[in-house]
């Protein structure tokens, strides 16, 4: 189930730790990072393409790898998630917050009908428990709901990164990077 790394500035995983993380979850890959006042991603990318970009890029980012569970192999299921009352599933854009996430929750059928309940209208395109919690957190406008699901969570903003769950830190200079992997 998935791999997220967050890379702090001037540092970035090499192309082969890019292919092993992509080896163990094949189903796209996703980058996150900041520019001005808002945090763009582009998904749906294999290893060479992550390296690329990461490569032109300045700051901390995030990175995830997905292995495809709740809404199975969509080019659209891959992370992040912009936290907004859509949760877009284009695969490249800009938003305010974004959501990152590793592990699967059960719970995401009921959280659904209770947002698109409380909203009162049904959530178009395709759907994972991933993206109905990017969508329950912005519902909520509480990022403290995160502490209650199972599973680990990046919260990235403009200005903020939050991680969520059990994080360990791997790699030979202090903290490069923050893994996560179920």
């Amino acid at each position: 189930m998935c791999v997220i790394l967050v890379c702090p500035p001037k540092v970035r995983p090499d192309i082969d730790v890019l292919r092993a993380c992509h080896a163990a979850n094949p189903h796209g890959a996703g980058v996150g990072w900041r520019r001005g006042d808002k945090v763009h991603w582009q998904k749906n990318l294999g290893p060479e393409e992550v390296s690329q970009l990461i490569g032109k890029l300045d700051g901390e980012l995030v990175i995830h790898f997905r292995w495809a569970s709740v809404g199975g192999v969509q080019p659209q299921l891959c992370h992040p998630f912009s936290v907004d009352r859509v949760s877009s599933t284009k695969l490249e854009g800009k938003a305010a917050r974004l959501l990152f996430h590793n592990g699967t929750w059960s719970g995401h059928k009921s959280a659904l009908e209770f947002v698109e309940a409380k909203q009162k209208r049904k959530v178009g395109g395709p759907l994972s428990d991933s993206r109905v919690i990017a969508l329950l957190v912005d519902h909520l406008r509480d990022n403290s709901v995160l502490q209650h699901i199972d599973g680990r969570f990046v919260l990235y903003s403009a200005k903020t990164t939050k991680l969520y769950g059990d994080w360990r830190t791997w790699g030979v200079h202090s903290a490069a990077y923050s893994c996560s992997r179920t």
